[in-house]
């Protein structure tokens, strides 16, 4: 059976090029990573290419590719597609889709054309978060039952779920294609706002090091799902300048089968 995905999330080195995310990765001992897409920044014309020939020189698999916004209107717009795109040609698993759209039938509309472009090769993932339209788990899969499609799914991200007081599923189900872990602090749970976008992205910590649950931590290791490492930590990017070395401490300090219960 196929080993499960650990992979460096691209949220714990921001300040690395879409395509030595991979390099970072491999050098830390992953063989997995996520990516950022972000056309209106660091996307350039050259950035697809330069980034599979990294992934084909590392070994590297991608969890996902990050981020699609639904916002505005009812249809998929250039830069959902080339998000898509770009997953598809680097043999992404997963794409991160958040909401901030106004009208909740119109992202429903541009979602199902998002997973449309994806059609079965690329698991679609909504992440629900206080900070987004969609901001707990049950609000998430009313969504993904009224898009009805089979590239559609649930991004389970572990902050997000404490934040919305929801408990962890069965996160070996199809729904949910891979998770987003972390440790962090419970007074998390009590932010909103750009306060809790601001713990979400400053102030997150390697497992074992926070607040979280610990019987979650521990079914979430020992499960068979895809796990990506969201470590967005304002303290790790200040004491590892280097992301290189920021990712082999992430690495270090998170492994899972040490996290694992026997």
């Amino acid at each position: 059976m196929e080993e499960p995905l650990w992979a460096l999330a691209a949220g714990c080195v921001p300040d690395a090029d879409p395509w030595d995310i991979p390099k970072i990765a491999a050098s830390a001992g992953f063989l997995s990573s996520g990516m950022w897409v972000d056309p209106k920044q660091s996307w350039s014309n050259t950035a697809l290419s330069k980034t599979k020939l990294s992934l084909i020189e590392t070994g590297i698999q991608l969890i996902d590719v990050e981020a699609a916004w639904l916002e505005t209107t009812d249809h998929a717009n250039d830069l959902h597609k080339t998000i898509v795109e770009a997953g598809l040609e680097l043999g992404a698993r997963n794409l991160l889709v958040v909401s901030r759209h106004e009208e909740y039938s119109a992202s429903v509309s541009q979602f199902v054309e998002i997973c449309n472009m994806a059609q079965d090769k690329l698991r679609v993932c909504i992440e629900f978060g206080e900070f987004t339209s969609i901001k707990s788990l049950s609000a998430a899969r009313k969504f993904i039952e009224d898009v009805n499609h089979t590239s559609a799914g649930i991004l389970i991200d572990l902050m997000h779920l404490n934040r919305a007081g929801d408990s962890l599923p069965q996160i070996e189900s199809s729904l949910f294609p891979y998770i987003q872990a972390c440790d962090f602090w419970q007074s998390s749970a009590l932010k909103s706002g750009s306060d809790y976008i601001a713990a979400a992205v400053d102030e997150r910590c390697c497992l074992g090091d926070g607040e979280a649950d610990s019987s979650e931590m521990s079914k979430v290791c020992n499960s068979k799902a895809d796990v990506s490492l969201e470590i967005r930590s304002a303290q790790l990017r200040q004491k590892f300048r280097d992301p290189y070395v920021r990712a082999r401490e992430i690495f270090k300090r998170c492994d899972r089968r040490s996290l694992q219960v026997k």
